[in-house]
């Protein structure tokens, strides 16, 4: 019989609901929550206010010393997932180069020019705070985060050997330069670091930059100290680093140091791309062939863990928190993969601002999911982590996996709701079959994490069995008119989007397939059926095989038998082989374009628990006959029951099958 809906129309609804997020998002369009909020009106640096009037990419090629003279650029790192990852060999080959064409001797490089650092990519974060910093403006740093450590490391060993150089002259001046170099001073306004790291990752370099001196030298831990351990693996590696350009800079003469500082603040020269947003920061990086393993969802994890998380051990722990869930799926860590992180929060996103996101928009488009969420729950990142990543990645990963006893509202259902849960279990495998081979059906995912999570909770009271079931088979119908009738992407969503604003009503009615696929859209969906070339195409094929795994368990259900062993038949044969060279087949079809019209569709396909051999499945109908009836498909073991199979067999069986599709779902 055909399966009642949970949904209600929008039509039906006490006041219609417009879409909320139009598809051209602009963070701009959702204010900041109050630990993230932008600086109070006329407290942002003139750099920020003029790049804030422009939606065009500035690339400036300026010198070290400009770069690195007063507060215009100070640099931000924390939310960069990608940490301090140089070693001291590659530390060391920068500073080889530089002294090759700064004061190498007998080098054909020295003074023959300027030296190109290439290109850093940074983006405003828009916090600059005039009243507690000055003029000035912060940057992410998008791309470069190695090359400006490093240089920073460079200019602070620079800086202690000439501390302790006292007798020669301007010496001391020379300090203050590369003092101020790496933490700018302002009169009357609050200190600041060149450039900082997320906070446990920060701890040595801000000793070095802004150095607590004890007998006149920095006060670091040596790699043989118990502090040492205790570091962090970032922490060794800037230690490290510092340790090895202090070493090489120790060995230059007073004179030769003196040349090699200037030529380097003077002649050494980084292109700063600064685009308006940090999605055209990402492409530009992308576009260099740089960045090509990290993600948007790397990018949003950084938000979500330090941008939007006030305290420090909060940070911490959602980070590794997140780091364990996206490691490589591990079902005794619990861990799922980058991969089902990043489209369960793509799916959620999509669904709480109800448009499509492009993937040049995803990071945007995340960003503004996190502030929706956090503006509307008045909460933080580690809350929103908990409350949404989590939940949706474990979701998604049991859904997908098929592991469906994982679910909450299946492992806490009682005796009584056995029936109803291996109905839910079947239409979830039905689904899943769609959704992971049909690319058409693909929104249907946003649909389906919606109502299992509501149904495990979701913060809120959950679904009920019978309300999960009776919506999962409205999903199921508009899945397979997805599928089969094939609408534009732009259809798809739509759809989407409303039966998301009927569910977000809680409003339930007992019958609503019209609203979810139209009358006039069913008659199309079954005109399609009857003459879709299922068995054409390896998608076609995957499509049937979804459709008669459901009808076969549905048949099973009905007739009180096991139907989960439907799931293992994943295999379709042509009854009527496409290659019909045998006489049997020339007999029983001799009209050669009704035999091409029919020999793919679905009533001609039989669901096999194994892939057939070339020449079982070219035999002669007996043969297969035989076959057929040793199969546990209840489809399957129909066709056995046919003598011959020509071309009133055929379209009987086909019709057959369709209309058991209009019962089930009512197409």
């Amino acid at each position: 019989a055909p399966q009642a809906s949970a949904f209600v129309s929008p039509a039906s609804l006490p006041t219609p609901h417009a879409h909320k997020f139009p598809t051209a998002l602009h963070l701009a369009d959702i204010p900041l929550p109050f630990f993230a909020s932008v600086s109070p009106e006329g407290s942002s640096s003139p750099a920020g206010d003029a790049l804030s009037t422009t939606s065009a990419t500035i690339t400036t090629r300026l010198p070290l010393g400009a770069l690195f003279d007063g507060r215009d650029y100070i640099f931000n790192a924390a939310t960069n997932v990608r940490g301090y990852e140089w070693d001291t060999k590659l530390v060391e080959e920068l500073f080889f180069d530089l002294a090759d064409f700064a004061i190498g001797s007998n080098s054909p490089n020295k003074h023959r020019g300027d030296y190109e650092l290439s290109q850093v990519v940074l983006v405003p974060t828009g916090d600059w705070d005039r009243a507690t910093y000055g003029l000035g403006a912060r940057f992410d740093v998008q791309d470069g985060q190695q090359r400006l450590v490093t240089l920073c490391l460079l200019f602070a060993a620079m800086r202690e050997s000439f501390r302790g150089s006292e007798d020669i002259s301007g010496v001391d001046e020379t300090v203050e330069e590369l003092t101020s170099m790496l933490n700018p001073p302002k009169v009357r306004k609050a200190p600041v670091l060149r450039i900082e790291l997320r906070k446990r990752e920060n701890e040595i370099l801000r000793k070095i930059l802004a150095p607590d001196l004890v007998d006149n030298k920095l006060n670091i831990p040596s790699p043989e100290s118990e502090e040492w351990n205790e570091l962090s693996p970032t922490n060794q590696r800037i230690l490290s680093n510092y340790n090895i350009l202090e070493e090489r800079v120790s060995e230059l003469s007073v004179e030769d140091r003196l040349e090699f500082l200037d030529y380097v603040i003077e002649h050494v020269y980084l292109l700063c791309c600064v685009p308006e947003t940090a999605t055209i920061a990402r492409n530009i990086v992308m576009g260099q062939g740089k960045g090509m393993n990290t993600e948007p969802i790397d990018d949003f994890k950084g938000l979500v863990c330090f941008r939007y998380t006030s305290d420090e051990r909060d940070m911490y722990e959602t980070f590794d928190q997140w780091d364990t869930l996206a490691s490589t799926p591990d079902a005794e860590l619990g861990s799922v993969g980058r991969d089902t992180v990043a489209a369960a929060c793509v799916l959620r996103a999509t669904a709480a601002l109800q448009t499509k996101i492009r993937k040049n928009d995803e990071a945007l488009s995340l960003e503004n999911w996190l502030r929706k969420d956090l503006i509307e729950n008045g909460y933080e990142g580690k809350e929103f982590y908990m409350n949404n990543v989590e939940p949706a990645s474990r979701a998604l990963d049991v859904y997908r996996d098929g592991s469906f006893d994982s679910f909450q509202f299946v492992a806490n259902s009682g005796k009584e709701d056995v029936e109803l849960i291996k109905t839910i279990k079947m239409r979830l495998s039905f689904l899943r079959g769609l959704t992971s081979g049909i690319a058409a059906t693909k929104e249907a995912e946003i649909l389906i994490l919606d109502l299992v999570l509501k149904a495990e909770g979701d913060g809120t009271k959950a679904l009920a069995l019978d309300e999960l079931d009776m919506c999962l088979a409205s999903v199921e119908a508009l899945a397979i008119w997805m599928g089969i009738s094939r609408p534009s992407p732009m259809i798809r969503n739509k759809r989407v989007f409303d039966i998301l604003e009927i569910i977000e009503s809680g409003v339930l009615l007992d019958d609503m397939s019209d609203h979810v696929v139209s009358d006039t859209e069913k008659a199309h969906l079954r005109e399609d059926l009857s003459r879709f070339a299922f068995g054409a195409s390896p998608a076609g094929k995957k499509l049937a095989i979804s459709l008669l795994q459901r009808l076969n368990s549905h048949l099973l259900a009905e007739a009180g038998k096991q139907a989960d062993e439907m799931l293992s038949h994943n295999h379709v044969e042509h009854v009527l082989p496409t290659n019909t060279y045998r006489k049997y087949w020339m007999e029983q079809w001799p009209d050669e374009e009704m035999k091409t019209a029919w020999t793919h569709r679905l009533g001609n396909l039989a669901l096999m628990s194994r892939k057939s051999t070339a020449k079982e499945s070219n035999n002669v109908f007996g043969e297969k006959k035989e076959r057929y009836k040793k199969e546990t498909a209840p489809l399957t073991q129909h066709i056995a029951e046919i003598d011959i199979w020509n071309k009133f067999a055929l379209t009987e069986n086909h019709h057959k099958i369709v209309d058991l599709i209009g019962d089930v779902w009512g197409v």
